[in-house]
């Protein structure tokens, strides 16, 4: 006897399909977005949104609408700086104004304990600047750096160098692979698939 192929997968497209399909369409989607003139303020809000208060990856939409129009990827940078570094504002102005109100629930939130911020005081009191900066460019929580440099009473011109520098670095740096290396992903899509970007649905 035969072994039978036939099944929910099989008539599906399988997972593995389905993801691709998936992914295809969320592409074309992101390009029509792109496209449409409201990338930037999408990009900017969500920096804005990240850098204060909302938990996720800095770089949740300039990647995608990046990749999906990499001719724009330098101008959505821009967008993206200026979006996190008002929401480090907002994030420093808390620390600053309503730190036990709303700043140490927030730290608690994401994992920094009080220990830990006491012991990183005198590190900001010396290098606040710096530590805004780096934490900018690496995976640290930028928000909780923001927060505790308010709290810590870190000069604003400081912190406002440190943050701006930090995020231009890392936004800039990522624009440039995009800009270079996204529409050879394009190609490659389009070659695949063997559409226009805007024809993948």
């Amino acid at each position: 006897m035969g072994v039978a192929v036939d099944g929910p997968n099989v008539r599906t497209g399988g997972p593995l399909r389905r993801f691709r399909r998936w992914l295809v369409h969320l592409f074309a989607v992101f390009h029509r977005w792109a496209e449409s003139g409201w990338a930037g303020s999408a990009v900017g809000t969500w920096g804005l949104l990240q850098g204060s208060v909302m938990p996720g990856p800095s770089d949740a939409l300039l990647v995608p609408l990046g990749l999906s129009d990499p001719r724009r990827a330098f101008r959505l940078a821009g967008w993206a700086v200026v979006g996190a570094t008002l929401g480090g504002l907002v994030a420093y102005a808390i620390g600053l104004f309503a730190f036990d109100e709303v700043g140490r629930p927030l730290l608690n939130l994401v994992g920094v304990s009080e220990a830990t911020l006491e012991k990183s005081r005198g590190m900001f009191e010396r290098r606040g600047w710096m530590l805004v900066a780096l934490s900018a460019i690496s995976p640290l929580p930028t928000k909780a750096v923001c927060l505790a440099a308010g709290s810590f009473g870190i000069p604003a011109w400081q912190f406002v160098g440190g943050l701006v520098v930090g995020r231009a670095a890392r936004f800039l740096a990522l624009a440039t692979v995009i800009r270079f290396a996204g529409e050879r992903l394009t190609g490659w899509l389009e070659r695949k698939f063997g559409r226009r970007v805007e024809e993948l649905e």
